[in-house]
């Protein structure tokens, strides 16, 4: 999850559950697109060293530590689209730095990792360099979406042993009658506007007691519809921080299953 899937999934992940109510059509926008490019960019060449300080603090418990906002309150309006941005931080005790790399990059086993995966592929390696699609089932607010998602992850080694992986979607469309015999999908940037962008950035580090994990999501979506932004804006808020929560709780229970680690003993506060 966390390298790819926005892991990125998750990839890309955490963003799906705030998308708006709504499936009428919406076109992404230019200025919309150039908004979210502007902010993305930004959380990009500032990630690591934020993440540093958060790994620094995430052997406090075994587990995920409760999910914050990565930017204001983890919703930004931007013209006709929001932003959404969140930040979740987690410790394996006992896992290796390469125990949770090796689970990071078995995308073929997304599917039995994540449970908003439904399939997933590499279509091309390249080194540290990973281009891979994922099919997406997602649903909140009472709407219900399948996504193509295509993205590059690349990984790096950092000076102090660390890996950072960042996945960057290239495509996202949305499909029609999924599974069916009339399954179709819709160009991308015009559909019911559920996920147009996403990124997943995600470090991880090592300790003499485990691995820390930090996550950092980012998605745009279309905006909420005419009057309902006062009463969806909470709703979409708690979704993302519980969509965050739940990516990283999927990967860590893949990496204690992989290392044999039994469950931690008590879940962080």
């Amino acid at each position: 999850m966390t390298s790819g899937v926005r892991s990125t999934i998750a990839w890309l992940s955490a963003a799906f559950c705030l998308a708006p109510v709504t499936s009428r059509a919406a076109d992404l926008k230019p200025p919309t697109e150039q908004a979210y490019e502007k902010h993305s960019a930004q959380a990009v060449r500032e990630f690591v060293s934020r993440a540093q300080k958060l790994a620094r603090e995430s052997r406090r418990c075994d587990g995920v530590m409760t999910a914050r906002a990565a930017s204001g309150d983890g919703i930004l309006n931007v013209p006709d689209g929001l932003i959404h941005n969140w930040m979740a931080t987690a410790f394996v005790k006992g896992a290796t730095l390469r125990q949770a790399a090796d689970v990071a990059r078995d995308y073929p086993s997304y599917s039995k990792v994540y449970e908003n995966v439904k399939s997933a592929k590499v279509l091309s390696q390249q080194g540290d360099i990973y281009r891979v699609q994922f099919r997406l089932e997602e649903g909140g607010l009472g709407v219900e979406a399948v996504l193509d998602v295509r993205s590059t992850v690349e990984y790096r080694t950092l000076t102090d042993g660390a890996i950072s992986a960042l996945s960057k979607s290239d495509e996202i469309r949305q499909v029609n009658n999924a599974g069916r015999s009339n399954e179709s999908l819709r160009p991308a940037g015009r559909d019911s506007g559920y996920l147009w962008r996403a990124h997943t950035l995600t470090l991880f580090t090592q300790h003499p007691d485990g691995v820390s994990v930090v996550m950092e999501t980012l998605g745009l979506s279309r905006g909420y519809p005419p009057m309902t932004g006062f009463w969806l804006e909470p709703i979409a808020r708690r979704l993302g921080r519980k969509s965050a929560e739940g990516s990283l709780n999927e990967f860590l229970t893949a990496v204690r299953r992989s290392a044999g680690l039994p469950p931690p003993r008590s879940p962080c506060s």
